[in-house]
């Protein structure tokens, strides 16, 4: 059984209540293009442009240090086998296969370390020290683990590189540093330094 109910309806103006505003929303756009304005008539742009002009340049010539890197009173020499196992089958552009997944390659195979690399923290002066007696070696590569590469290069009198995130001090095994990279044969012989007891 369905009922129907109805009840009279009515509109009744209660009139207006309050005061009125329309509705202006500011974009967000304009609203950072007005601080912008702000900012640079107050002199306050200027102010974070240079300051982040320095820190690129502070992070550039200074990187992050390499971590878990130490001096040894001691020497330490151990071998790498640069050799990488493929994790897929490799392809010419014609679509010929020429590697398989698996197969193990040792880029010394076909290439050669062009000189030692110098692995040093530029901040330790016994370290400093020690390159700079070093005898001048053709294709030698000097990379830094730590310390500003500006005055490293002064300083050493040679091109400068930087380990950046330590992909190569992992890639080699380093714990000791200063540390020399050298290949023999198929592998790389890497041997770090022993470096006198810091005073205290």
């Amino acid at each position: 059984m369905f009922v129907s109910l109805s009840f009279p309806l009515a509109a009744k103006d209660l009139g207006t209540w309050g005061d009125l505003w329309p509705v202006q929303e500011q974009s967000m756009l304009s609203f950072i293009q007005q601080r912008l304005v702000d900012m640079e008539k107050s002199g306050q742009l200027a102010e974070l442009q240079q300051g982040f002009k320095e820190r690129v340049v502070e992070n550039t010539l200074r990187p992050p240090p390499v971590a878990g890197l130490r001096t040894d009173t001691r020497a330490h020499t151990h071998r790498v086998d640069p050799s990488v196992s493929l994790r897929e089958d490799m392809a010419d552009h014609n679509g010929t296969v020429f590697a398989r997944k698996g197969l193990r390659i040792n880029p010394l195979d076909t290439v050669s370390l062009p000189g030692p690399l110098y692995f040093l923290d530029a901040d330790d002066k016994r370290q400093t020290d020690w390159l700079a007696q070093q005898p001048a070696v053709l294709n030698r590569k000097v990379i830094l683990v730590s310390g500003n590469i500006r005055d490293a290069t002064k300083r050493l009198d040679t091109r400068i590189y930087f380990d950046q995130n330590g992909e190569l001090s992992r890639r080699f095994g380093l714990t000791y540093i200063p540390a020399v990279v050298r290949q023999e044969g198929k592998t790389l012989v890497v041997t770090s330094i022993a470096m006198p007891e810091v005073a205290p």
